[in-house]
């Protein structure tokens, strides 16, 4: 409660009183001292116990309106009704005068509101905003940001949002205390965000929110918005087109830096050709598509096996209004004959392969279904790739580097399929290796969503599992850049793979408690968080580079490239062929053993 605020209303109480009385008596000599002094004390004692109880002394008054001056009249009315009982009690209402609750009511109203007023309008600069009701049933919100941010915010947010009303605002740096941006006062600076949540979550009817105004706020900003939050239980949230709220993305809590991407020479990769994407349904390859087509290609083929996806993509496009050619085909690259009638109809100078199967647990369950498709499949394109195409790109991961189940076991060996069978042909092949795409289907984060929509517990499987992140349009942008760069000049008989720079690690206990912490909730209280213990197949960390690797810069934003020698196709193929056979026997044991033979890193925990 802001006290100085407080002991003024409740000396602006004493003075009406008495001065009611004494104007009642008409300035008589001698007054009834003793009753005067009676009836000023009882009222602001009673004023002193009504008024915290009707919430008038809110911690954020000054930003309201016409919605204050009834709650103060009918304070004033209460504490003016009790203390009539009160000092009857005390003397029988002796030389009080009856008619005195009449005019205080009124006049101590008409005084404090006065008040609350003024300074709304000072606040504004409006005398409009001041005089009018407030709709109480909206959320009252601090906005957090720089100062440009926050008057970003405020000019589009009083045009088009109407779903909260802003109380105030917390800048990130010091020195703008007392100041208003856009009528709305700064209330402090980023560290004093958590007091002044307190202060107006005591004064609501209803939870605040916070307003995070910065459209890529980094990561320290993030977790200090989100630890002051998490105290009080106070949703954040962040504004998208016009104004209009909508939750803080998880892709918030990477602390991601833009890139610089090179948009001449992506352009000049599928400007004007013809291009395939598989898995083009996927979570990369949906991204990969919108992304090329607002590159004018001149047809775009979108290739699944899935159904569903294919015409998810489908209807999103058209809903997005993209202009740019595209046809959906249905088939498996696991289907060597779909793939041979696609390529000779479309003749895809440009082929993306980001088919493939990867849900970890799934695939050690599944062996001989995931060499199939992302051994298989990746080497029946990479065959008609090196007849038809110019160039070639491959999505690999990071589970390929030293891996422990058969998902990253087999795309390790498609990487070496895919470069194998390209060398000496026309097409040049990139191969591009990264980490986890945030909110991609199975993996952690639309999990957790589910599990806080849920009420809880978020499922982890141990507590030091690390991760690399990246978001879906930085992953696939960072693959169209590192497929158009220059082919390299390298010695033959090795291999070249893109890698994308994944920045640090990401625990995924701290992104699970950040998650709970952005809708609002206390970690371990509102929602519980349950260890499981690592699945098959799963490491605590994962690794982007094998040590034999030569690591070197590629002169583009957030992409290395790394050497390793290759063995040539014709010894790779009989190998590929067993293993081919195998599983398209459902022989696992054989199949595993095979793998485990084409690479000898592969190790299952």
């Amino acid at each position: 409660m802001p006290w100085l605020i407080y002991l003024q209303d409740l000396a602006w109480a004493g003075t009406v009183m008495a001065g009611v009385i004494v104007v009642r008596y008409h300035f008589e000599r001698p007054l009834p001292v003793d009753m005067v002094v009676r009836a000023t004390v009882s009222f602001v004692l009673v004023c002193g116990v009504v008024f915290p109880a009707m919430r008038l002394h809110r911690g954020l008054w000054r930003y309201t309106a016409l919605n204050d001056v009834v709650r103060v009249f009918q304070a004033v009315a209460i504490a003016a009704l009790i203390q009539l009982p009160l000092l009857f009690l005390m003397d029988r209402l002796k030389d009080f005068p009856r008619s005195t609750p009449f005019f205080v009511v009124p006049v101590l109203t008409a005084v404090l509101s006065f008040e609350r007023i003024l300074k709304q309008a000072a606040a504004h600069g409006d005398w409009g905003a001041a005089l009018r009701f407030e709709d109480r049933s909206r959320p009252a919100a601090v906005v957090v940001g720089s100062s440009e941010a926050v008057s970003d915010y405020l000019r589009t947010s009083r045009r088009r949002d109407r779903t909260v009303r802003i109380a105030g605002i917390v800048v990130l740096d010091e020195g703008h205390a007392g100041r208003t941006i856009l009528g709305a006062e700064v209330l402090g600076a980023l560290p004093r965000l958590a007091a002044v949540l307190k202060a107006l979550a005591a004064a609501e009817d209803r939870s605040p929110q916070v307003i995070l105004a910065e459209k890529r706020p980094g990561r320290k900003v993030v977790d200090a918005v989100l630890a002051a939050a998490g105290e009080v239980g106070v949703q954040v949230v962040s504004h998208g087109a016009g104004g209009t709220l909508r939750p803080v993305q998880a892709s918030a809590l990477l602390d991601r830096r833009a890139r610089h991407l090179d948009l001449d020479l992506v352009r000049s990769l599928v400007a004007g050709k013809r291009v395939l994407v598989t898995g083009a349904g996927g979570t990369i390859g949906s991204e990969l598509s919108r992304q090329i087509l607002a590159l004018q290609p001149e047809r775009l083929v979108l290739f699944d096996a899935s159904e569903y996806n294919l015409y998810a993509i489908d209807q999103t496009l058209r809903e997005e209004g993209v202009q740019s050619p595209w046809i959906c085909a249905l088939g498996d690259v696991r289907d060597r004959r779909r793939l041979e009638v696609l390529f000779a109809e479309e003749r895809p100078e440009v082929v993306l392969h980001a088919a493939a199967l990867k849900h970890v647990p799934l695939m050690e369950a599944n062996p001989c279904e995931t060499v199939l498709t992302n051994v298989v499949g990746a080497a029946n394109v990479a065959r008609l790739a090196r007849e038809y195409s110019k160039a070639l790109v491959f999505i690999s991961t990071d589970k390929a580097v030293n891996p422990t189940n058969v998902m990253g076991a087999t795309k390790r060996v498609a990487e070496r399929v895919v470069q194998a069978i390209a060398r000496g042909g026309r097409a040049k092949v990139a191969v591009v290796r990264f980490g986890n795409v945030l909110g991609s289907t199975g993996s952690v984060v639309p999990l957790f969503e589910r599990q806080i929509a849920a009420g809880g517990p978020i499922t982890l499987t141990h507590p030091d599992v690390v991760r690399f992140f990246m978001t879906v349009r930085e992953a696939a942008a960072l693959v169209l850049q590192a497929a158009a760069l220059p082919a390299p000049d390298a010695d033959p008989g090795s291999s070249q793979i893109y890698v994308l720079d994944m920045g640090e690690p990401v625990k995924i206990a701290d992104l699970a408690r950040q998650m709970i912490r952005l809708h609002g909730l206390r970690p371990g209280i509102d929602i519980e968080i349950a260890h499981t213990g690592l699945r098959p197949g799963e490491k605590l960390y994962e690794e982007i580079f094998y040590g034999a690797e030569t690591v070197r810069p590629t002169g583009a934003d957030g992409v290395l490239s790394a050497f390793d020698t290759l063995p040539p196709w014709r010894e790779l193929e009989p190998r590929i062929e067993a293993l081919k056979a195998a599983a398209e026997a459902r022989d696992e044991a054989e199949t595993l053993r095979l793998l485990r033979d084409l690479e000898p890193a592969f190790r299952q925990e």
